[in-house]
């Protein structure tokens, strides 16, 4: 009897032991990782701020598809992480209703970004992860655009400025490996406090445009 009560107890150890490796096993991993993403600006616009009218340029300005991208590095607690990285987004201008043979318009909006975010990662599943998050940081925009209107005469600005950006962020993670994360996700961001030199009409007018995209993504993240 006593070594029967002496074998359950070790065979109760051992799956004690077995369980907590196995749960451990399943806890997602936390600390520094490396982060990369890329995909397409699909919805770029920017708003006009101007001191002088009339202009050629419509309140809002249309950009073609462009490319986007990041990288980086954070730190992740768990449900929460915070992490630092640097981008880059650009954009030609969309001529459709813009421009013609005897009304041209050209332009392009390149912007190299640096931002601090934070993001909460939603449990839901072991392996699809949502999450939610946002950042803020500055933006280096190199910028031109021009356009002559029908009375003929012309607007434009180029020139490089800093300004102020800020993005929110929502997709999915895919753990595909313990440390290893596939991410799917949409961002929102905007620029503001950026002030070009230019001309209208011959008269020299000082533009503030305020960038904004929707862009998607795709990346991974990996913990070391």
């Amino acid at each position: 009897m006593t070594r029967f009560v002496f074998a359950s107890l070790i065979a109760l150890g051992a799956a004690a032991s077995l369980s907590s490796v196995a749960q451990a096993q399943d806890e997602p991993a936390r600390g520094i990782y490396a982060v990369a993403r890329a995909g397409a600006s699909v919805n770029s616009e920017q708003k006009f701020d101007v001191d002088s009218l009339p202009s050629q340029f419509d309140d809002k300005t249309k950009y073609k598809t462009g490319l986007t991208g990041e990288i980086g590095g954070g730190y992740d607690f768990g449900m929460f992480r915070v992490e630092q990285t640097i981008g880059y987004n650009g954009n030609s201008l969309n001529l459709k209703d813009l421009g013609t043979d005897n009304l041209p318009a050209s332009g392009r909006t390149r912007s190299y970004n640096v931002s601090v975010s934070g993001y909460v990662d939603i449990p839901l599943h072991a392996v699809f992860v949502p999450y939610l998050g946002g950042g803020i940081g500055a933006s280096r925009v190199d910028a031109n655009l021009s356009r002559t209107g029908a009375n003929g005469l012309s607007s434009s600005y180029a020139g490089k400025d800093w300004g102020m950006t800020w993005h929110g962020d929502a997709g999915i993670g895919i753990n595909v490996a313990p440390k290893t994360t596939i991410e799917v996700g949409g961002r929102y961001s905007q620029t503001s406090k950026l002030a070009f030199d230019g001309q209208d009409a011959g008269a020299a007018t000082r533009y503030e445009p305020k960038p904004r995209t929707l862009s998607g993504t795709i990346g991974v993240r990996h913990i070391f």
